[in-house]
């Protein structure tokens, strides 16, 4: 919880001076919200922010998680997601940001955002994104395709030839436990499809039949083979 962004006083509505909050998500759910300038924020699996907005900066501290922006116009105010080491700075844009224990992602969908990693700046657009590795003082842009990678915030995860074994990477934020994959040649078969992020307990089984996979399932562990 945190102080009220916004009054209503002589002159129409005024700032005070600071308002903050956090949020947070548990494996398998997402949330979404909007915040007291108009932005709306979507967090998905396993998730954690917090929020500090003053009357000359609004600021996002991605605790860990995955999070997507959808900016309200505010020229005075420019808005930054702190992730780590990493700062990234946006007016008007729709972006996400990805922080995982190895590695940060940026991701622009709309408008433009700057991210700042140690002494690297890079300016990203639409459908380009920004990796930056653990003890990697630089990233290059990429080319990619924002609508599939940001499907989670509605409900959906898109792969398209993407390997087995970093599907099921993936497909373990949603649930608890982990997913093992013994096998490597099985683990570079190549998967397409569209998954219901509604029903994540039904993640694994989608594979399965689609597929022809063999899953053993254990308490807290999913053997593929």
């Amino acid at each position: 919880a945190g102080l009220v962004m916004a009054v209503l006083g002589y002159g129409g509505l005024e700032y005070v001076p600071r308002w903050s909050d956090t949020h947070h998500t548990g494996v398998g759910q997402r949330q979404q919200w909007l915040l007291s300038d108009g932005t709306r924020v979507t967090l998905n699996s396993a998730t954690a922010l917090s929020v500090d907005f003053t009357a000359s900066q609004r600021t996002i501290t991605l605790r860990k998680g995955e999070a997507l922006f959808e900016l309200a116009n505010d020229p005075a105010r420019p808005f930054v997601v702190e992730a780590g080491q990493d700062r990234v700075q946006a007016k008007e844009a729709t972006f996400s940001v990805r922080r995982d224990a190895d590695q940060t992602r940026v991701l622009v969908a709309t408008g433009a955002a700057q991210v700042e990693h140690q002494a690297q700046t890079l300016e990203l657009r639409p459908n380009q994104q920004a990796l930056y590795h653990a003890g990697q003082p630089v990233a290059e842009r990429q080319q990619v395709d924002a609508n599939a990678l940001t499907a989670w915030h509605r409900g959906k995860l898109i792969f398209n030839r993407k390997p087995l074994q970093e599907v099921l990477s993936e497909l373990e934020r949603y649930q608890y436990g982990r997913i093992v994959l013994p096998d490597t040649d099985l683990g570079a078969m190549q998967i397409s499809g569209v998954f219901d992020l509604n029903d994540p307990q039904n993640l694994l089984h989608t594979l399965e039949q689609r597929y022809g996979l063999n899953i053993t399932y254990l308490p807290f562990v999913a053997w593929v083979h």
